[in-house]
């Protein structure tokens, strides 16, 4: 009985430490800074970055306008009017411009970053929707590239735009309205959820060179792109999953558990992990413990219907936009990259 008594005493104590040892374990991402967004409500698609300015745009959808925050002030510095469906937007650094793709009024609307004035709007393009910077290619049009997805069915493509004017530079047709899309090489991975496959266009010949079938998954809508590894990263709806494809092949080689209502998916270069966002309040992380294999480390609380992120490696800084909820204003959630343990 002793022997026994001893052995169950040493196993709760074994239990405790290992959950004692759990606690004091640093989650992957700390929360910093919480950024109110007065006034704002309705949905938040997606969010820009300026480094050097310190500044994060931000695409408030369902409010109809662009909210400009000074990061280091920690408040809302102005705000763009004048817009119907703010979807996807980017901040190019070298011209100092700001491009906000609407897609109701299937247009992208340049802006100057320092007075925010319009500069132009590319017309044409239904449903603009997200975008994405290509300096891969800067080589073969003389500027980096801002490409912008839009359309639906047979009428749907990327449209490139001069990054120092916003004039468009070429157009490479799809087979579906494109959601995200990521550039690594001369090649561009676009998902098409409506037509369950993943695009991969060549900019050189303007052109979809392959379509690399997603059996199993639907409503798969966040990219992101591991080049050194080649690996391309999917954020699955139904069901909630992360997906991962060989970019030589276009095998997908395995799938993880992952947040329900994915919008947004970043791989984090430095410490080999992805953060998916979810509308269903959480925050999944992934480690990356090779090529070909992938856990779900944690899910961490974030605020209901923030499906929408933004990871900026120069400033080590992760940002989460939540939509207003009930009777707490929208804002912005800044948390930072914790050192791998």
């Amino acid at each position: 009985m002793k022997r026994l008594f001893c052995l169950i005493a040493l196993g709760a104590s074994l239990c405790w430490v290992a959950a004692a040892q759990n606690q004091q374990r640093p989650t992957p991402l700390k929360l910093v800074q919480t950024i109110e967004l007065p006034g704002v409500t309705g949905r938040i698609d997606h969010m820009a970055m300026d480094v050097k300015g310190k500044r994060l745009f931000v695409a408030a959808l369902g409010n109809k306008t662009v909210e400009v925050i000074d990061l280091a002030a920690g408040k809302v510095i102005h705000t763009i009017n004048g817009l119907k469906e703010p979807q996807g937007i980017f901040y190019t650094p070298e011209s100092n411009l700001l491009f906000v793709a609407d897609g109701q009024l299937d247009t992208c609307r340049i802006y100057k970053g320092s007075t925010y004035e319009l500069v132009r709007s590319e017309t044409a393009l239904q449903d603009a929707d997200n975008i994405r910077y290509d300096t891969a290619h800067a080589a073969i049009y003389g500027t980096p590239l801002v490409e912008v997805g839009y359309g639906s069915g047979t009428a749907s493509g990327l449209r490139a735009l001069d990054s120092l004017d916003g004039k468009p530079l070429m157009e490479i047709p799809l087979g579906g309205h494109p959601e995200a899309f990521e550039v690594a090489g001369r090649r561009i991975f676009v998902n098409v959820p409506t037509a369950g496959y993943i695009a991969v266009a060549d900019t050189g010949r303007r052109r979809v060179m392959d379509k690399w079938p997603v059996q199993g998954f639907k409503d798969f809508f966040p990219m992101a792109v591991d080049e050194t590894n080649q690996r391309l990263f999917i954020g699955s709806r139904t069901p909630p999953a992360l997906l991962v494809f060989d970019t030589k092949s276009g095998k997908m080689l395995t799938s993880v558990e992952a947040v329900g209502d994915t919008d947004d998916l970043t791989y984090d270069t430095a410490h080999k992990r992805l953060y998916m966002t979810g509308g269903d309040g959480m925050i999944a992380i992934f480690e990356q413990r090779d090529a070909d294999h992938y856990a779900l480390v944690t899910k961490m609380p974030s605020s209901p219907g923030a499906r929408t992120s933004l990871f900026v490696p120069e400033l080590n800084r992760f940002y989460i936009a939540a939509p207003s909820n009930a009777g707490k204003p929208a804002k912005v959630l800044v948390y930072e990259a914790q050192p791998n343990t």
